[in-house]
């Protein structure tokens, strides 16, 4: 009874259009977040070859100049690296190490043999997604392996093979070559075994472990330290702006995955930020026509509210149908939402990630729920405010 009496001249059509608007607004901001997780984790993952290097990680070196064809390959100073160490993007930073030593790599294709002299690179191995029982070097079986750049196959197969007569090699096919690699320096020399472990697709070099160049260096180097040419940065964020500003400042050069990764993460950013608060504008307008409603609704009932309060009714039992209706109300609207961001999902979840693994949609769903939670607290509040006066 009490329930039928104070739900008295509320507008149904008030209750829907708040409702749908609710509905509209909450579903727009978890589609959004969806859509962002999804598309970001597509881009991470789009090479299904080895990642020698994480997406979050860049490679910068500095431009050669006419003055370096006399002095020398550009290097970082320790203070440079410093400099990049200490900016509030930057997780990390690492050096690429070069070979202090000659490399001959020889290698038998078809009845024919071939030599070539080569250079090698190595990082830190916590950079190189690889297997560690194939990323090792162990002196008392001496095998090295080795992760060549794609492009270097893609220069022999459409260049140096056509034009030499040459058979053809797929990444399979030069996995199972035998390789062997001539080390020479420090007035020694020792012939090893080699393997091609795995391809980047990206990373311009030949890269070995570090135990390898640790062992390596040891018995052929020179033991003179020499600055590094290029280093390998760890970015919180690749889509923050300050990055580009620092590295056009310091005329650095960046290679990675993509060098326009970081502009289509930012452009992603931004496009699902803005529509993220398209979202939250409607959800808002929805919240400021239910309060609106509450205070009409509330107003010309006021002579009903008054006279229960008198006849015993507290202001908590008054409020109660309220806030009851307004949680029902809610909770239908959350529900819709979910389903509605949820297929439309699906609508783009094939085309987007494929194969791969899909982004968990709980977050964004939770986002959704925590958001119309926290509505209804405030609807809460606001009934048991105007109830009260």
């Amino acid at each position: 009874m009490l329930s039928k009496l104070l739900r008295h001249n509320i507008s149904k059509w008030q209750l829907i259009g708040y409702a749908l608007a609710a509905t509209i607004g909450l579903a727009i901001v978890m589609i959004a977040v969806m859509f962002y997780r999804d598309l970001s984790a597509a881009w991470a993952n789009e090479s299904g070859d080895i990642q020698l290097i994480p997406p979050r990680n860049m490679v910068i070196s500095k431009p050669v100049s006419l003055a370096s064809t006399f002095s020398g390959t550009p290097s970082f100073s320790p203070d440079e690296v410093a400099d990049i160490a200490a900016q509030p993007w930057c997780n990390g930073v690492a050096a690429f190490r070069a070979a202090d030593f000659s490399v001959w790599l020889t290698v038998n294709i078809g009845g024919r043999g071939m030599q070539t002299a080569l250079f090698f690179e190595s990082v830190p191995d916590s950079l190189v997604d690889i297997d560690p029982q194939l990323w090792h070097f162990d002196p008392a079986r001496p095998e090295v392996p080795i992760v060549l750049s794609k492009e270097y196959l893609t220069l022999y197969n459409f260049g140096f093979a056509s034009s030499g007569r040459m058979p053809l090699l797929s990444e399979s096919t030069i996995t199972r070559l035998p390789l062997t690699v001539v080390l020479a320096g420090n007035g020694r020399q020792q012939v090893l075994p080699a393997r091609i472990v795995g391809f980047s697709s990206w990373l311009n070099t030949i890269a070995v472990p570090e135990s390898f160049m640790d062992w390596a260096h040891e018995r052929f180097g020179s033991g003179v330290e020499v600055e590094p040419s290029r280093l390998i940065v760890a970015v919180s964020d690749p889509a923050d702006a300050e990055i580009d500003q620092f590295i056009d400042h310091h005329d650095y050069q960046v290679a990675g995955p993509d060098t326009g990764g970081s502009r289509a993460a930012r452009m992603l950013s931004v496009v699902s930020s803005v529509v993220g608060v398209v979202g939250l504008i409607i959800t808002s307008l929805a919240l400021f026509i239910l309060v609106l409603s509450l205070y009409l609704l509330v107003h010309k009932n006021r002579r009903i509210i008054t006279g229960l309060i008198r006849i015993g009714f507290t202001p908590a039992q008054v409020a109660r149908p309220y806030c009851l209706l307004v949680g029902a109300v809610n909770l239908t609207a959350t529900a819709i939402a979910m389903a509605a961001a949820s297929f439309a999902r699906a609508l783009w979840l094939d085309a987007v990630v494929g194969d791969q693994a899909a982004c968990s949609p709980v977050p964004a769903l939770l986002i959704g729920l925590g958001l119309m939670l926290a509505v209804t607290i405030y609807n809460i509040c606001v009934i048991r405010h105007l109830t009260r006066e």
